[in-house]
């Protein structure tokens, strides 16, 4: 079932970063008998896509983005218990580790990035934020990741994604992990400098690179 009218009150309310307003209309959405995971996959994940599409062509700033994100964690936490509830009967995808490096403690997009992948049937293990090399690595091993990511938003904290890579490679752990790293000053050719792939520019990216790593397996 699917609503063009609710699709696009849910894109304005990304776009516009209203937060409060977003939990109303998805509720509407679930009311009409539209499944969580559309809502997610095809009306909050289009719509958080064009808004991280404008911030990269430079149409609009970070504050705005941020808004926009927030409103995009609001929605995905009011359906995580129907997401959760509707996973029973999805396949795993894969384990995933993500955690916000040592240094750092903005996580709105790494929250988003969990809240997608779980709806796209990933298991995931949040660390949270500032979160030191070894832990990772260690709970990595315990939750027998297939894929840790890596989330920095402060350019200062990217060192700390090369120290991940490191300590696997010092553990000969190194193979047995697929590691992504993502956040505003991540990009691609500093993903290759450290041996990483690049999760992309937003959540719906991210979460579209990982389902490609698995599929290679």
């Amino acid at each position: 079932m699917y609503n063009r009218a609710l699709q696009e009150e849910i894109r304005m309310c990304i776009v516009n970063g209203e937060s409060k307003e977003i939990v109303s209309v998805v509720s509407d959405a679930v009311e009409a008998g539209i499944s969580p995971l559309t809502i997610v996959t095809e009306m909050l994940n289009p719509a958080l896509k064009e808004v991280g599409d404008k911030f990269g062509q430079g149409e609009i700033y970070l504050p705005e983005l941020i808004l926009s994100a927030e409103a995009m964690q609001s929605a995905v936490e009011f359906l995580q218990p129907l997401l959760s509830a509707q996973k029973k009967g999805i396949n795993s995808k894969g384990r995933v580790v993500m955690a916000t490096v040592q240094g750092d403690i903005h996580d709105i997009g790494k929250n988003i990035v969990c809240a997608v992948l779980r709806a796209n049937g990933f298991e995931v293990l949040d660390l949270g934020r500032d979160v030191p090399a070894a832990k990772i690595v260690t709970e990595a091993q315990k939750f027998k990741a297939d894929i840790i990511g890596l989330s920095a938003l402060l350019s200062t904290t990217l060192p700390y994604c090369r120290d991940t890579v490191r300590l696997l490679e010092e553990l000969n752990l190194r193979n047995q992990f697929k590691v992504f790293i993502g956040g505003g000053p991540a990009t691609p050719e500093y993903a290759a400098s450290i041996g990483v792939l690049y999760g992309g520019p937003h959540a719906e990216a991210a979460v579209q690179n990982m389902l490609k790593a698995m599929e290679k397996e």
